[in-house]
């Protein structure tokens, strides 16, 4: 029967429909893989070459539960090697030397970065850090080739960049290795990134005065976007998340006691939280409650969405806070979006208020989480030096 030839991606096979006939594709990066999908729907994966004048056939898996990545795998295993899978040696697996870089990274992302929740559907971080960081420039490496000095090498030219995506690109990398290890039986038996060190981090403790409070506020009023301006009020006056006040649905907001819940299915710790409402935010949602039509999310997107709440957001933020005065070209200086769930819990100590309670308005389950957030005034510091020395 004639065989189509397609590039296989996961996108490309889940998306194939049965016909009244059998269809055979086969893979343009490797013409020995072969899809077969049949009138009842199954969809299997295929070894097919000629060797010695001899036509070789294996099967090689479900298409339904497993990924393009594996099969490729198996099918270079089955072509260029060693069939034997209880090998555990790299030096014995001839499949190893062509297992790249990209190649661990893809295995790693279908059959694990995939089935990790993320907001809105985004890619996870993760795999945003391999694809601007990793692919192009190490991505084509054999794993067999690399050694320390070799790894050590291409981190150091991510220094420049800063701590952050050093250790994200050392994290992504270290993961996808010790996943291939664990969990793909190809012979790997080492990782090269696991002596690795991260970079010392910058620790965050920004957080917004009074003053700069009553700026940004201001500047609020005067973005064109309002309703994303409304989700960083409220991110101010209750503290939570950005993800989470996103994600509001009218049906959490209890009016008449002023409290809106978070079900568990949107907190990190899986619990629910009782969040009360400051007069400030329950004015707020009183008013978008009187506009809002039939839909369940308080921030509604007004364009095409497929989750149906507002995403993003960034752009608004840095109009705000240029139309404020308080952006900087350091990052570690200008206000982040974070900083109003810092500052809602560094106000509330300052102002005298038990660390427990503050722990409890923060949704937090653990005292040691909150304490990160509480952050001493510079002018508490300054009265108590000056105290200090009073006698002289």
């Amino acid at each position: 029967m004639p065989e189509i030839k397609k590039s296989f991606t996961d996108n490309f096979v889940n998306n194939l429909t049965p016909k009244v006939t059998i269809q055979v594709f086969s893979d343009k990066k490797h013409n020995f893989l072969k899809l077969i999908i049949r009138p009842s729907g199954a969809k299997s994966y295929y070894y097919r070459a000629k060797r010695g004048g001899k036509d070789l056939k294996h099967k090689i898996g479900d298409a339904n539960t497993m990924s393009v990545a594996t099969a490729r795998l198996v099918a270079e295993q089955k072509h260029y090697g060693s069939t034997d899978s209880r090998i555990t040696s790299n030096v014995n697996n001839p499949a190893l030397k062509y297992f790249t870089v990209d190649r661990m990274f893809e295995l790693y992302r279908d059959n694990e970065l995939r089935h990790r929740k993320t907001l809105a559907g985004r890619k996870h971080g993760l795999e945003v850090a391999y694809d601007l960081h990793v692919r192009k420039a190490f991505g084509h490496f054999i794993i067999t080739d690399l050694d320390k000095k070799m790894v050590r090498d291409f981190l150091r030219t991510l220094e420049p960049k800063g701590y952050s995506i050093h250790n994200k690109v050392l994290s992504v990398l270290k993961s996808a290795c010790n996943y291939v290890i664990d969990y793909e039986d190809i012979g790997l038996s080492s990782n090269p990134f696991d002596r690795c060190k991260k970079m010392m981090g910058v620790s965050r403790s920004r957080y917004l005065t009074q003053a700069e409070a009553k700026l940004l506020m201001g500047a609020l009023d005067k973005v064109a976007n309002q309703d994303v301006a409304d989700i960083f009020r409220l991110a101010l006056f209750t503290g939570a998340r950005l993800s989470n006040v996103k994600m509001m649905e009218w049906k959490d907001i209890n009016f008449n006691s002023a409290v809106w819940l978070i079900p568990a299915t949107r907190t990190k710790t899986r619990q629910h939280y009782e969040i009360p409402l400051h007069v400030y935010a329950l004015e707020l949602l009183k008013k978008r409650h009187r506009c809002a039509n039939n839909g369940s999310f308080v921030f509604a997107s007004r364009q095409k969405s497929k989750y149906g709440y507002i995403t993003g957001g960034d752009n608004v933020w840095k109009e705000a806070i240029k139309l404020a005065g308080l952006y900087h070209e350091n990052p570690n200086i200008r206000p982040r979006p974070h900083d109003l769930r810092r500052t809602f819990a560094t106000w509330q100590i300052q102002s005298g208020a038990d660390i427990s309670v503050v722990s409890k308005a923060l949704c937090h389950t653990s005292l040691k989480h909150t304490l990160i957030y509480a952050h001493t005034n510079v002018e508490q510091v300054r009265s108590s030096i000056e105290g200090a020395f009073d006698f002289l």
